[in-house]
C-alpha cells in the first residue's frame, strides 16, 4: 500500500553552488538518494518505508559543505528513518509525513548546522 507522497516542485541546484543566492529562502539544494529501511512489528518484517530528501543549505559555502558530508549525513538520516520506521510506520497506514520530516530535520542539523531545513520530497510505506 502506498503510504503518502509528497512532492516538491522545486529546481534543484548543484551542490558546488550553482543555485539561488545567499539566504535560506533562496536556498541551495542537495538532493540525497532515496532510503529504503525496514518496518519490523516484534520479530516480524512488515514492510519497507521509502522515502527520498533534499537538503536546504544556508548558502553555497554550507551546500559546498554538505555534498562533501553526504556519506555520514546519509549514515544520520538511516539511522533516524530506522528508528521511525520502528516506532511510528506502518505498510497499513498513511506515513506521518510531517513528523519524519521534523526528526530528520532535527537529526541532520545536530550533524551539521548548515542545513537550513530537510525537505521530505516523497514518502511511502510498503508491505512486504
Amino acid at each position: 500500500m502506498l503510504g503518502g507522497t509528497l512532492l516538491a516542485a522545486v529546481p534543484l541546484h548543484t551542490a558546488a553552488g550553482a543555485g539561488g543566492g545567499g539566504d535560506a529562502s533562496d536556498g541551495d539544494l542537495v538532493e540525497m538518494e532515496a532510503f529504503a529501511v525496514p518496518i519490523i512489528d516484534g520479530a516480524k518484517l512488515q514492510g519497507t518505508l521509502h522515502f527520498r530528501l533534499v537538503l536546504e543549505a544556508r548558502d553555497a559555502d554550507a551546500a559546498a559543505q554538505l555534498a562533501s558530508d553526504l556519506p555520514g549525513l546519509r549514515a544520520e538520516a538511516l539511522l533516524a528513518g530506522s528508528e521511525f520506521s520502528r516506532l511510528r510506520a506502518s505498510p497499513f497506514l498513511a506515513v506521518d509525513a510531517r513528523e519524519l520530516a521534523e526528526e530528520m530535520t532535527h537529526a541532520l542539523r545536530a550533524r551539521d548546522d548548515g542545513i537550513a531545513r530537510v525537505l521530505l520530497v516523497e514518502v511511502a510505506a510498503r508491505s512486504a
